[in-house]
């Protein structure tokens, strides 16, 4: 396209647009309330968009749900067809009861801005009701819950703390999680986003990411990571059970004596650190592209062997099981400090 008709057609739109009006604005104002009667094994399904989620738990046998929608809209032109303003559906179908967040729609010739600055869903619920939340940007916030959490996010950040009921399943993108005082069961995958573990106890721990980093502090239980380019961080680990796999994240394991223990640790390129509890008894196997590349600081070794990419052997008495695997990367095993 020639600088001559580029010129006419962005002085055409500026005619359109001057022919269409002035800017209009407007702000919305949306407040919902409605309360739903449950018993034992009841659920709530909430689908929230890009709102914010709090569920707060109370003794009334009684979902009680309050959302706010606040907005500025600012537009100039001419609007296609009619507005769809925000809206929730509520409904409760069995045991069951849901809220549909439906956010506002316009299709329009001109300049057309929507600026939310306030979308909230406050929720009071017995905590022994199953949670199914179905979200976009909004973030979610959960305390002291007893039952099943099943959540679905895109961007929005995930906080957890007291959780102790049932089996917790997250799906997210963008976003952070965040969980404290968690048992049970967990299952966790995200891409970018990173993770924080503290004070958990879990029977089946289950958590991925790609880019995103996985740290762990203060907790026991069995655990199943993984992470590409992320790093796996867990400090005062009490672990029955680890798996751990890295492509090209780092991998940093502070083990404490406990259980008998039974990890298995692989990455690409990442370098692996484990520090161990001076009481804590291992067998250990290392191999790596060069057995040069492996560390072992730790006084009470019995029947160490070393081969060309190997070493292995038992640290006091040996009653639980270490084995790394690495391509690239560095091994370090040291007593912790």
């Amino acid at each position: 396209m020639t600088k001559k008709a580029l010129a006419v057609t962005a002085f055409s739109f500026l005619v359109l647009f001057t022919s269409l009006g002035p800017l209009a604005a407007e702000e919305v104002k949306k407040d919902f309330h409605q309360s739903f009667d449950v018993t034992e094994g009841a659920s709530l399904s909430l689908r929230f968009g890009d709102g914010d989620v709090k569920l707060i738990p109370w003794e009334k046998n009684v979902i009680d749900v309050n959302v706010r929608y606040r907005a500025d809209i600012s537009h100039v032109g001419i609007r296609l067809g009619k507005k769809k303003d925000f809206d929730v559906e509520f409904r409760q179908t069995a045991g069951t009861v849901y809220v549909i967040g439906k956010e506002p729609s316009s299709a329009s010739i001109g300049f057309y801005n929507e600026r939310v600055y306030e979308y909230l869903y406050e929720i009071h619920s017995p905590n022994y009701v199953t949670l199914e939340l179905d979200g976009d940007d909004g973030n979610v916030e959960i305390e002291n819950w007893a039952a099943g959490i099943d959540c679905r996010i895109d961007d929005g950040d995930i906080h957890l703390r007291n959780i102790t009921g049932g089996k917790t399943q997250i799906r997210g993108e963008d976003g952070n999680v965040e969980i404290a005082q968690f048992s049970g069961d967990l299952n966790i995958e995200v891409d970018d986003g990173e993770v924080n573990l503290t004070e958990c106890d879990l029977k089946d721990g289950r958590v991925g990411s790609k880019d995103g980093n996985i740290t762990i502090s203060q907790s026991k239980g069995s655990y199943d990571l993984s992470a590409d380019d992320g790093d796996i961080v867990m400090k005062k680990i009490e672990a029955r059970g680890l798996i751990v796999r890295t492509a090209d994240g780092d991998v940093d394991i502070d083990l404490l004596a406990g259980e008998t223990l039974d990890v298995d640790i692989e990455t690409d390129d990442g370098d692996i650190n484990i520090d161990l509890e001076k009481t804590l008894s291992v067998s250990f196997y290392v191999s790596a592209d060069d057995a040069d590349s492996i560390r072992i600081e730790v006084d009470n070794i019995q029947n160490l062997k070393k081969d060309e990419h190997s070493k292995s052997g038992s640290i006091n008495g040996g009653s639980g099981r270490l084995k790394i695997q690495t391509a690239g990367g560095d091994v370090l095993i040291r007593e912790r400090l």
